[in-house]
């Protein structure tokens, strides 16, 4: 049976065993990093943590509503079973009237649209690394491969115990001016957010310093689950010449066929990240966002 259960209600040294034996786990599911992306989160939970779905919830303008926060690209069900339509049907079904609107970006083993629901397909492009780095560099595409023997000749300087607020600063200072979207607070949140996977030692934050000994490109990676997830990078104008992401991505990738499985780059759905991304031989997989808009007008044609 799935119930709804409060924050305070939550047991979350039980959800956590449940996220880390589940065939779908991921590390924006534990509770630990709920905590940080959305504080005060709810919870649906079938029998003894069997199974269990966050309910990332906010409120405004006395309306409750469900939204994908920040720096969790995806969530929906998580199970220590085979996860079928019927469950994932019995969680959705489990779901509070009181929410009127509805917005979640599903992992990629929820792919089923509930009825009621209205659905978009989203990109996700992830790296096969099982194969071992030399087979993996044979993927690469031949414009890849030239960048990375451009930033090999260009006296960069590779640095593997970088701070986390540099990268943020460089993100803000470039890419970052051209997202408003992007808050001080939200840009805190991840600062704390990395803060957290330190500890537990699953954080790593590299940048790259150009010719002249200044920080040029920058990038978070954090890893569960036999996967590395490319969460957050940032590179300037001097970063782009040199080709320095390139370069970074390339070497993660020479450590992570050591110890993980898959390296997650997050999609996009804009197409030249996507190109970007691909040219390191990842695949494309779709995960789901599903919505559900009960709002009384006006909202509800604004939210639509």
């Amino acid at each position: 049976m799935v119930r709804y259960i409060r924050h305070h209600q939550i047991d979350k040294s039980q959800w956590d065993a449940c996220i880390d034996k589940s065939g779908n786990g991921i590390i924006y599911a534990y509770a630990w990093y709920l905590d940080k992306v959305c504080p005060g989160w709810d919870a649906l939970v079938e029998d003894d943590y069997v199974s269990v779905m966050p309910v990332t919830r906010r409120k405004k303008y006395l309306m409750d509503y469900i939204y994908p926060p920040f720096f969790t690209q995806q969530l929906g069900v998580f199970s220590g079973q085979t996860l079928t339509k019927e469950k994932f049907e019995s969680f959705i079904a489990a779901i509070p009237a009181v929410y009127r609107f509805i917005e979640m970006n599903l992992h990629i083993s929820n792919y089923w649209t509930p009825d009621g629901y209205t659905r978009s397909s989203k990109m996700d492009l992830i790296l096969d690394l099982s194969k071992g780095y030399d087979a993996v560099r044979k993927t690469y595409s031949e414009n890849h491969l030239r960048n990375i023997k451009k930033a090999e000749k260009g006296s960069l300087t590779l640095f593997k115990q970088a701070n986390v607020s540099d990268v943020i600063t460089m993100f803000r200072e470039n890419r970052g001016k051209f997202l408003p979207n992007l808050e001080a607070a939200d840009y805190n949140t991840f600062k704390e957010l990395t803060a957290e996977v330190q500890k537990r030692n699953s954080a790593k934050i590299w940048t790259v310093s150009d010719p002249n000994g200044i920080p040029c490109a920058g990038a978070v990676f954090f890893e569960s689950h036999n996967t590395g997830i490319f969460i957050f990078s940032s590179t300037n104008k001097s970063g782009k010449e040199h080709a320095a992401m390139h370069m970074l991505i390339d070497q993660y990738i020479r450590e992570a066929c050591v110890t993980l499985k898959y390296l997650d780059f997050e999609g996009s759905n804009d197409p030249d990240l996507a190109r970007f991304y691909r040219g390191f031989g990842a695949t494309e997989y779709v995960y789901l966002q599903i919505k559900k808009n009960q709002l009384p007008p006006p909202w509800r044609w604004f939210k639509n």
